[in-house]
């Protein structure tokens, strides 16, 4: 039993980090290429109706599908009920947005908003479609189906997108990426998933799921708000233009930070609640997870820190140096993401949906002082607000998982300093090659090279864990090394 746990957990790692490379990796790229194209003010006229957009999904998805993974059993009843209650809450939130589309335009002084907010919430609807595929996949533990998906879509979508940028369509080129991206997942998952569904519908159910997953969306709102606030701040008090810097410099953050932490909960949510009845094993599991997390998430962040400069320049130009400043600072607030997705996994596991809305809640509230700080001084000061916040609120994460699970702070704290330690010196010296004069696609090589020379050393004859012998012997059979 435990041995096909485990199994199950690192096949769905690793074809959830298949589905990052793969799928988001290939939306990164479109990204940079988009970028040399064109004009961070068009970015920054983007990243105006992220928080209208994120909001609007966590309202169609309203956390049933995080009731429908958590259950024991689901029936056909449950997820045709769950299906047409998305489909119906896309709808009348689509049609909130476009009515009120010239009033959020009018709010940011940007005409062209009115149509753009139109045309990007049809997403909402298309992702609401197939909500419920997704869910029957995650249950399976099945990754696989998922990568395929999000990496056809993503390159369908991505030469649509790269190609009407190259023909002048400007900011639309934008919003065809994520459009479409939408609309081919759906198509493929639609395929892929053989479920389709039929005109059952159960108030009963509804309510059952909402019990838990009623939690789970005011827990994804305040989640949304936290993490969308500072872009709406930015765009109502500077320029389009400054929000496209940060925007870029966030988007290189979450393609580490977002993306890794993302594969983690969605294999390490389903693995834990199978074994939320037993409460040692669970513990166990839970620390393992952790470690694992940092060992992957610490290097990564700390090394993008570390090489943001030669990083930006070389990807996408002279005319995004001053995203530079903001993705250094965007990295150490960064540190503390795969910490508190790992506690919200297993507080949702143990059915404690109640203490993730309240941690939530106190992590948006200490979002007021970034804001301020935005508000009153400078993006700069927002952002090392930003880092003492995310400090904060990850204590109080650790707090909840010790209450939980049995697992306290200090031993949270002990377990994860080894690998923050190794990751530091690293960083700080891969950080002393961006000192040398060579072109910065050469400085950027040499600073990879030595990070990776100097982490796999590290933990090869430094600092020996069984969480590292365990990735690296997943990584060599994943390349067919060692077949």
């Amino acid at each position: 039993m435990e041995n096909n746990l485990k199994e199950k957990t690192a096949r769905g790692i690793k074809w959830g980090f298949i589905d990052n490379v793969a799928g988001v990796g290939i939306i990164a790229i479109a990204n940079l290429i988009l970028a040399r194209i064109l004009s961070p003010q068009d970015f920054g006229i983007i990243g105006m109706t992220a928080i209208f957009i994120t909001l609007s999904n966590s309202l169609i998805d309203s956390g049933f599908s995080s009731a429908l993974i958590r259950l024991k059993s689901v029936t056909e009843k449950d997820l045709n009920t769950v299906f047409h209650f998305n489909f119906l809450t896309s709808l009348l939130l689509y049609a909130i947005l476009y009515f009120t589309a010239p009033l959020i335009a009018g709010f940011f002084g940007q005409p062209v908003l009115t149509d753009i907010v139109r045309v990007l919430s049809l997403s909402m609807i298309v992702n609401a479609l197939c909500i419920v595929q997704k869910v029957i996949l995650i249950r399976r533990i099945d990754f696989r189906t998922q990568a395929i998906a999000s990496t056809v879509s993503s390159v369908l979508s991505s030469g649509v997108a790269i190609w009407m940028a190259l023909y002048g369509f400007g900011v639309w080129s934008l919003v065809a990426l994520q459009v479409l991206k939408s609309v081919f997942t759906a198509v493929i998952l639609w395929l892929c998933s053989k479920w389709f569904p039929s005109f059952l519908f159960s108030v009963k159910s509804l309510k059952e799921m909402f019990s838990f997953g009623g939690r789970m969306l005011l827990t994804a709102i305040v989640s949304t708000l936290w993490s969308e606030i500072y872009s709406f701040i930015i765009g109502k008090t500077y320029a389009p233009s400054v929000l496209g810097q940060y925007s870029r410099a966030d988007k290189f953050r979450n393609m580490v930070t977002s993306n890794i932490s993302t594969v983690m909960q969605r294999v390490t949510y389903p693995v834990l609640s199978m074994i939320n009845d037993e409460k040692d094993r669970q513990a166990r599991a839970y620390r393992k997870i952790l470690r694992t997390a940092v060992l992957i998430m610490f290097p990564a962040v700390l090394g993008l820190a570390a090489v943001s400069e030669p990083l930006v320049l070389t990807l996408i130009g002279d005319q995004w140096v001053p995203a530079v400043g903001y993705l250094r600072i965007l990295c150490l607030s960064g540190l503390f993401t795969p910490l508190m997705f790992c506690s919200v996994s297993i507080l949702n596991a143990d059915g404690r949906s109640d203490l993730t809305l309240y941690l939530e809640i106190f992590k948006t509230a200490m979002a007021v002082f970034p804001v301020l700080a935005g508000i009153f001084f400078s993006i700069e000061a927002l952002l090392w607000t930003a880092v003492a916040a995310s400090a904060v609120s990850y204590l109080a994460y650790a707090a909840a998982v010790s209450r939980i699970a049995g697992y306290s702070v200090w031993r949270q704290l002990k377990d994860v300093a080894p690998f923050f330690a190794v990751s530091a010196v690293m960083a700080a010296a891969v950080f002393c090659i961006s000192f040398i004069t060579a072109p910065q696609w050469l400085v950027l090589l040499i600073q990879i090279v030595l990070g990776v020379a100097i982490v796999v050393f590290a933990y090869e004859f430094v600092y020996r864990n069984e969480e590292y012998r365990e990735v690296r012997t997943a990584v060599l059979k994943f390349l067919h090394i060692f077949a």
